[in-house]
């Protein structure tokens, strides 16, 4: 199964605190209904999400090109354990009412079985689209981001 997407969303908040949050990926687990856990390892991070029950999918990404606070290119750690071979970049862009996101996924689902590899492709065609993980992930994302923002003009307002 491969699968390919691009995603803009419009955040409403500054590009450092969307950055901040982007590269955060250990806090993600936190507010995404999909991740269930982030650690970072000596290569990169490892990402583990729910996948097709009751198999999570898991891999190690690492930043190939990284520009704070507008860009963050990132790719599959060569030789790690993966289910999941991905590839893509991240583009930030502020704007006068806050933060363009533009995101550039790509990934190859790479079970070590053949059968789950089947499987994977057969559980995408019946239930469902195969990036919704990655949609609502991203307007989880959006709604903490904007949280945060909200609660820091709160906490601005209130120090003045």
């Amino acid at each position: 199964m491969k699968l390919q997407e691009e995603l803009e969303i419009f955040v409403q908040a500054p590009i450092q605190l969307v950055w901040d949050h982007l590269v955060d990926f250990e806090s993600w687990p936190r507010w995404s209904t999909y991740l269930k856990e982030v650690r970072k390892e000596p290569a990169g991070y490892r990402f583990v999400a729910r996948g097709m029950p009751p198999v999570d999918l898991i891999w190690v990404a690492q930043g190939t090109k990284r520009e704070e606070p507008h860009y963050l290119e990132f790719a599959s750690v060569p030789g790690a354990q993966h289910d999941l071979n991905v590839a893509g970049w991240v583009r930030l862009e502020e704007t006068p009412n806050g933060t363009q996101l533009d995101l550039h996924f790509d990934a190859t689902v790479d079970f070590a079985s053949p059968l789950l590899n089947r499987i994977a492709d057969v559980y995408a065609t019946l239930f469902g689209e195969p990036s919704k993980l990655l949609k609502v992930t991203m307007e989880e994302f959006k709604r903490e981001v904007e949280r945060a923002a909200s609660a820091q003009m709160a906490q601005a307002s209130q120090a003045s």
